[in-house]
């Protein structure tokens, strides 16, 4: 009887630390950090690995696929930059010096193979932009709506 409770709970571990490890495994692999460019082009272990860059869209980089999906450009932090290709549709607030987050891997060549492409366009947010829209009574719309 003492031996088959035995096998019981070490069968347990195996099976219950067996699912644990699958989810810690599991989770570490859907984490994924933003880096700058600098600190992306610093470490090594950075540019083997997915992962998010941030920056801005190099001026003059910008060279868009025929057929207007895809684009190819350059993440940069004013000194240093990194080559990116996009190969699904651009956002609308795409532009170049425009503030970028791109996720993804690098090729075998280094240029990084962005799945997602995120630009930010802050002056439809700032508060600046809500003064300017605000109706003769003085009440800001909401954001992206008209007076």
């Amino acid at each position: 009887m003492k031996r088959k409770r035995l096998q019981l709970i070490i069968g347990g571990f195996i099976i219950f630390g067996g699912i644990g490890g699958l989810i810690v495994y599991s989770f570490n692999q859907s984490l994924v950090f933003d880096h700058s460019v600098a600190e992306y082009l610093a470490d090594p272990t950075l540019q083997r690995t997915n992962c998010r860059i941030y920056g801005k869209v190099k001026p003059d980089s910008v060279t868009r696929a025929a057929g207007g999906i895809g684009v190819s450009f350059a993440v940069t932090d004013g000194v240093r930059e990194v080559p990116v290709i996009f190969a699904k549709e651009i956002p609308d607030t795409f532009k170049e010096n425009g503030d970028v987050v791109v996720e993804g891997r690098p090729d075998s060549s280094g240029v990084f193979q962005a799945r997602m492409l995120l630009a930010k366009c802050p002056s439809k947010y700032e508060k600046e932009g809500m003064e300017e829209r605000k109706d003769p009574g003085g009440k800001a719309p909401y954001p992206g709506g008209g007076s």
